[in-house]
């Protein structure tokens, strides 16, 4: 099983403003993402994610999203499911789930804190960074801080429209 941590980032490291708003990520950012599920056929976030995109944008978010597995990760065991949601509660949850489904890479979308987890557990095989041309002075961080290394070997780098740069690395155990 691999996993893909994937995030649309400031050059600073956040991928949503203190609030969580998002409103400074261009939308062929959302596009690129949907693509990217869809040929994955899931996606995998934190409870908190979940909740600030889907209240912030109610009319179109992940329950837009073309794809047959949408995961939750909470610790929160009276977090109610989702329609169309499946929860778990831990990062191996999320993968053995993943994996039962004959999938073969975990599509991780955030946020910070489900992010550092996985790192810290060495479960990321993959990391794409999208970096967009806007700077925040205060955010939340794509990984949220936690005792951890994890050494990354660049593979590629892709110019993107809107002056964005897509860095995608491997992570080396």
């Amino acid at each position: 099983m691999k996993v893909l941590l994937d995030m649309a980032i400031s050059p600073n490291g956040y991928i949503a403003r203190e609030d969580g708003d998002e409103d400074w990520l261009p939308s062929e950012g959302w596009d690129e993402f949907l693509v990217l599920a869809k040929e994955l056929n899931n996606i995998v976030m934190g409870r908190e994610t979940y909740t600030q995109v889907t209240t912030r944008y109610a009319d179109y978010n992940f329950n837009n999203v073309d794809c047959e597995h949408k995961v939750i990760v909470t610790r929160d065991y009276d977090f109610v499911s989702p329609e169309g949601y499946s929860v778990v509660y831990s990062p191996e949850e999320a993968m053995k789930y993943i994996e039962d489904k004959g999938l073969e890479k975990l599509l991780l979308i955030g946020g910070g804190k489900l992010s550092s987890e996985f790192f810290k557990q060495k479960l990321v095989n993959e990391l794409q960074l999208t970096v967009n041309p806007y700077i925040i002075g205060k955010g939340r961080s794509f990984i949220a801080p936690e005792d951890f290394d994890a050494e990354l070997k660049l593979d590629r780098v892709n110019e993107l429209s809107g002056g964005r740069v897509q860095l995608k690395y491997s992570v080396r155990s």
